[in-house]
């Protein structure tokens, strides 16, 4: 491959690569996109067979002005969004300037640009994939750099004319150049983990779009929940400290509940004016009044990654007293729910704590049973007269709330079908529906059939709507819950317990349901490298610091205290004061010849290295065509010894040029350089 075809191809790797990375950010759109991909790959085609367009610069400049309005419209009038504007500002250029690269300045413009498009693409995207295209950039930017320069360096300096050999791009330039990328990297993450972190706001990280997730606003229709329950998205992940799973019994991630119910729709009395804004604690946990006081050592902890979601709830393990975030405000209502002050429309991390239910007491309530609960949680309108005969028929024979909670829920656990397309009956409302005429549904309904009936025997209910756990990532130890984890279920009070949960959905397998496949082995890695990405990347925070710094101490001051010990000195301890002295000076002496050996060989090595970089090109040239032949210049011979050797007059008048542009500062007319060039091909085709 000619050299200035190769120089036109990295160009166009780090074009590309700038493309790339701003097309994560999804500002572009994919027309937009499409369309900047097939003009870049038209003008990689011109600019590879050596032509032009013939646009003189008047036009290209032109052309700039155009733009740069254009791009003030967009911020003005469309976007709103200095980053968006920015990003399709600085593409337009670039697919521009590869029309137009004529001298080196125009491309080193272009290198310019796609440094541009990467930073803009660090601020406006959250995507892990950035980490590779990041790593790809650097490898190829000094790749192409280094190639640049040394373009430049042959225009100006170069004796002989023409281009650049392609032996010098050998295999060890490129194992340099990956190995400095390597390094460049290393550098790179070392330096983000210690500059300190300081979020400013200038640039919001944002996503274009916001899951919708039915169940978690205001209100809830029977039959919400249904489509959810086939989303395969994943809303959440989330990762338990200090408990085993199988230690938590009723494991689920509670989201809103609904106290009134209407015949069609669960809604909240308790709106946005019922909930109460918390105050932040010293520990940076925002904690309701009411569970202030419970014991640290019965809280279940858990760190959510929550996708940008159509609400503004925080979702949590039932029974959460306290949430801990980057938040400046979180409210609570009476029902035990926590919300922002709007839905988040980027992905957020959390610290959620969990109170570790006890088992419920079953026992007979008194006359003050009810005397604490709101009226609403007992409320129904009227028409469910065959609802109500249908529960006491159940419960009967039951003595206490809790047997007829049990009852309810195994009766309808038992006598009915999981459908997530139920069958339309002839009953007069959903309830009625369900209950009577298809008996076959899902979690809204069995949960609305619970709650009503215990409603209609005196029970207080409410609707509760949130999350199943979903998937186990056993690689990271962490749930994976998706949308069709979407879950409905009652909570009931009881003496002495208060608020119990009760699940009187069958479980899909018990209903014959297949159940997705779980997530191969790979894809669970590549889960968790995404996790991994939000969570010391994205989220990585100066609390995170101030944790990293205080675990590198203690771990030094462990390796430190490791190293005493094993020191052969320590064993020397019972050994007299003689001994000692003569192990310490053998070993100093041996220490200090090492050290000067070190510095004489690193010495000479420089020495070497910078008597090699005087030397002019022409002559390295030289002894390199030299060496091909089998004549190589041992290291004692001076130059003209070696000139004398191998006895060539064209090796001869170059050692005579040599010694007057090394040693003389002189410079080299125009002719002497073709001269030399002329020299050079001579001893080339010499046989």
């Amino acid at each position: 491959m000619k050299f200035s075809t190769y120089f036109i191809l990295l160009s166009y790797l780090m074009a590309g690569t700038g493309l790339l990375s701003v097309g994560l950010t999804g500002v572009l759109g994919l027309p937009f996109f499409a369309l900047i991909t097939g003009i870049t790959v038209f003008s990689f085609f011109i600019n590879i067979k050596g032509k032009t367009l013939g646009i003189s610069k008047f036009i290209w400049n032109g052309l700039a002005l155009i733009i740069l309005p254009a791009a003030l419209a967009d911020y003005f009038f469309i976007s709103m969004s200095l980053i968006d504007v920015s990003i399709r500002f600085l593409t337009i250029l670039m697919a521009a300037k590869l029309f137009d690269l004529r001298t080196n300045r125009d491309h080193a413009i272009l290198y310019i640009l796609t440094f541009f498009q990467l930073l803009a693409a660090a601020v406006s995207t959250i995507n892990i994939s950035f980490l590779f295209v990041l790593a790809l950039y650097i490898l190829i930017g000094i790749w192409t750099l280094t190639i640049f320069n040394l373009k430049k360096e042959w225009e100006e300096k170069s004796l002989a004319h023409g281009e650049i050999g392609r032996n010098i791009l050998s295999p060890y330039f490129f194992i340099a150049t990956a190995g400095l990328a390597a390094l460049s990297l290393i550098i790179t993450l070392s330096l983000f983990f210690v500059i300190p972190r300081m979020g400013v706001g200038l640039f919001p990280r944002k996503t274009a779009d916001t899951l919708k997730v039915s169940g978690f606003s205001e209100t809830i229709d029977l039959g919400d929940l249904g489509p959810v329950k086939l989303d395969p998205t994943i809303i959440m992940r989330v990762e338990l400290h200090d408990y085993k799973v199988s230690a938590i019994p009723h494991f689920y991630f509670r989201g809103m509940a609904f106290d009134s119910y209407n015949g069609t729709q669960w809604q909240q009395t308790d709106t946005t004016s019922g909930r109460i804004n918390l105050a932040r604690r010293d520990n940076g946990i925002f904690a309701s009044e009411t569970t202030a006081g419970t014991a640290a050592r019965n809280l279940l902890k858990q760190v959510v990654l929550l996708e940008p979601v159509e609400t503004s709830v925080l979702f949590a393990a039932t029974a959460v007293v306290g949430i801990a975030g980057n938040f400046k405000n979180v409210a609570a209502d009476k029902a035990g729910a926590f919300y922002l002050p709007a839905p988040s429309y980027s992905r957020i991390e959390y610290t959620a704590y969990s109170a570790i239910p006890s088992p419920p007491e079953n026992t007979i309530p008194d006359g003050e049973y009810l005397k604490d609960v709101p009226a609403q949680y007992l409320h129904l309108p009227s028409g469910f007269e065959s609802v109500q005969l249908l529960a006491r028929k159940i419960t009967a024979d039951k003595k206490t709330p809790m047997d007829a909670a049990i009852a309810i829920g195994e009766y309808l656990k038992n006598n009915y079908r999981y459908n997530l397309s139920p069958a339309k009956g002839e009953g007069r409302d959903p309830l009625d529906d369900f209950l009577f005429y298809a008996k076959e549904g899902y979690c809204e309904q069995y949960a609305t059939a619970m709650a009503v009936m215990l409603r209609t025997i005196g029970i207080p209910t409410r609707l509760v709507t949130g999350f199943l756990p979903g998937e186990w990532n056993r690689v990271g130890n962490y749930f994976i819950i998706r949308g069709r984890d979407a879950h409905s279920w009652v909570e009931a009070y009881m003496p002495n317990s208060g608020w119990v949960t009760f699940d009187p959905t069958p479980s899909v397998e018990a209903a014959g349901i297949t159940m997705p496949a779980k997530m191969p082995a790979i894809l669970l890695y590549v889960d968790v490298l995404k996790w991994k990405w939000n969570r010391y990347i994205i989220n990585y925070s100066f609390t995170d610091q101030i944790k990293l710094s205080r675990a590198l101490e203690e771990k030094g001051r462990l390796l430190l205290s490791d190293l005493r010990r094993s020191l052969p000195i320590n064993k020397l301890s019972a050994a007299n004061s003689r001994q000692k002295a003569a192990y310490l000076s053998i070993v100093a002496v041996t220490v200090a010849i090492l050290i000067f050996i070190i510095i004489i060989m690193t010495a000479q090595k420089l020495k070497n290295d910078a008597g090699w970089l005087k030397i002019p090109m022409f002559y390295k040239n030289m002894i390199r065509l030299l060496a091909k032949r089998g004549k190589i210049k041992n290291a004692g011979d001076t130059a003209l010894e070696f000139a004398d050797a191998v006895n060539i007059e064209e090796v001869k008048a170059i050692t005579d040029i040599y010694y007057k542009v090394r040693f003389g500062g002189y410079r080299l007319t125009d002719e002497e350089k073709g001269d030399i060039a002329v020299y050079l091909e001579n001893i080339k085709n010499k046989k």
